[in-house]
């Protein structure tokens, strides 16, 4: 699995050579996630919920299982 730098390395070398019509392809992809900007609000709220995680780990279930879990019980 590629690290996080690899992949970023990748992704800026791809980009410094791809044409505009790819580069656009890509900058309407990630258009929301390029503009939406964070209040403060927002950013407390994550840190909250992080540390609230960090103290009492709750349970997680991949995908798969929840899926699983749903189709049990609709039987």
């Amino acid at each position: 699995m590629a690290t996080s730098l690899s992949l970023k390395e990748k992704l800026h070398l791809y980009i410094e050579t791809a044409d505009e019509q790819k580069l656009q392809a890509i900058y309407t992809l990630l258009e929301d996630e390029i503009n939406r900007s964070y209040n403060q609000e927002d950013i407390e709220l994550f840190h909250q919920r992080r540390q609230n995680y960090l103290q009492e780990p709750e349970e997680s279930y991949t995908a798969a299982e929840s899926l699983k879990a749903i189709r049990k019980t609709k039987q």
